[in-house]
């Protein structure tokens, strides 16, 4: 624990959480770790630091190799999440290449980990799962840093092992990269504030509200945001502050909840499992009078319909009527705060939404004819032709008729257009003077 530290190192330590930049961040790190006792009660802590300034030096590495190609139009190595979940499958180089294979059906090459990321698609219960390939061991030192930040941004990991000693192997060497695999949510996030004091939400079972206040203002934190889980511990608190990450995973091996003949049959079994460590579920949306949709929406447990209209369309849930939704083969009508399961279809009705309307089709000579309803009778087996000009919806206007006792008044001749100036008048007597 920090609290076992001399107010020295106590004093640098916080310079250390507070700092943004990571050359700082690294050196005071650095300063920790050469000023600190080394006794049993500092292990963990000690190599909390050790693996915070592998990561950071692996991170200045990068940003470095970045600065010096930008602008060369190199590829950028990061991979942009889809709407549907991120799984890393991580493992030994051997294991996890022979899980991601099985998944993917690509044969994935360590040395096109250097030029950009293995993505793939992982289909199992339409679903369309986006897969990585993260493999540890074997790889050099900058490689495992871009390795550690697909890991550190993934939803779920995919442990691939071959026996319970080499899991164990897997999981310290996680621990080392600052990434914690565990099932358990604990819920621990610490956030550094400029003002406001430290503000503690929710509670938890083994540490008190007052342990943590006193625990932060040891390290000289006066201002920040903690939320607790229900399990919580001040180590807990203590991981989060120094950047560790909880990351939920499935152990796919001997002995494991899924086996690499079950990810290859890609079936209901692994989707449901899948989906089930993530806390998510599958609702297919349906037009009216149309077949569901598919893909499903993916969606945490315990959303409602309210939560899907929303999805679809932002507008939907103001203009909301009801909806419909089949849960075993019986459809029922519900609200807005109905819960919703795995597997349910749901069909939203809206004001201002047009129903179903008839067809219409295109009469003889292009007039428009509506469908007759069941009970008119059949149309006649030749219809009249068309008695307008073609291009008519109706019958031209007729002339008007003319009177025969009706004459006509010739117009009479128009005179000559008169001007204003005559012709010019002769001189007649007189001299010029």
């Amino acid at each position: 624990m920090v609290t076992n530290l001399p107010e020295e190192v106590k004093a640098i330590w916080s310079r250390a959480i507070l700092a943004r930049d990571p050359k700082t961040k690294l050196e005071l790190l650095r300063q920790v770790y050469s000023r600190m006792p080394k006794h049993k009660g500092t292990e963990n802590l000690q190599m909390n630091i050790k693996r915070q300034i592998s990561s950071l030096e692996a991170l200045i590495e990068e940003q470095e190799r970045k600065a010096k190609k930008k602008g060369s139009g190199g590829a950028e190595w990061a991979v942009r999440k889809t709407d549907f979940p991120q799984l890393c499958v991580t493992g030994f180089p051997g294991a996890s290449a022979a899980a991601f294979e099985a998944m993917t059906g690509l044969r994935p090459e360590l040395f096109r980990l250097y030029e950009s990321p293995v993505v793939g698609i992982y289909e199992a219960g339409d679903v369309p799962f986006q897969a990585l390939w993260c493999p540890l061991g074997g790889i050099g030192r900058l490689l495992l840093g871009r390795v550690t930040g697909l890991l550190q941004n993934a939803d779920l990991l995919i442990l691939s092992h071959g026996g319970a000693g080499e899991l164990g192997e897997l999981i310290r060497a996680l621990d080392e990269l600052g990434i914690v695999p565990r099932n358990e949510d604990l819920g621990v996030e610490v956030r550094i504030t400029a003002s406001g004091g430290i503000i503690i939400s929710g509670t938890s079972d083994r540490v008190s509200e007052e342990e943590v206040r006193e625990y932060l203002r040891g390290l000289r934190i006066y201002n920040a945001w903690v939320r607790l889980g229900s399990r919580s511990s001040l180590e807990d608190v203590e991981a989060a502050l120094l950047g560790r990450r909880v990351k939920r995973y499935i152990a796919v091996g001997p002995g494991g909840a899924l086996g690499v003949e079950d990810l290859a049959r890609r079936g209901e079994e692994a989707a449901r499992e899948v989906l089930r460590a993530l806390g998510l579920i599958r609702v297919y949306t349906k037009p009216p009078d149309e077949e569901p949709r598919r893909p499903p929406l993916v969606i945490p447990e315990g959303s409602t319909v309210r939560d899907v209209a929303a999805r679809v369309h932002r507008e939907l849930v103001e203009s909301f009527r009801f909806a419909r939704v089949w849960r075993s083969g019986l459809p029922s009508r519900v609200g807005l705060d109905y819960k919703l399961r795995d597997m349910d279809v749901v069909e939203i009705r809206a004001r201002g939404a047009p129903g179903p309307r008839a067809p219409r089709r295109r009469g003889p000579g292009g007039t428009s004819r509506p469908r007759p309803g069941p009970g008119a009778s059949p149309p006649p087996a030749s219809a009249p032709p068309n008695p307008f000009p073609p291009g008519r919806r109706c019958a031209p206007r007729p002339p008007a008729p003319s009177s025969p006792t009706r004459g006509t008044i010739a117009a009479p001749p128009r005179p000559p257009r008169r001007t204003r100036w005559g012709p010019p008048r002769a001189r007649t007597g007189g001299t010029a003077g």
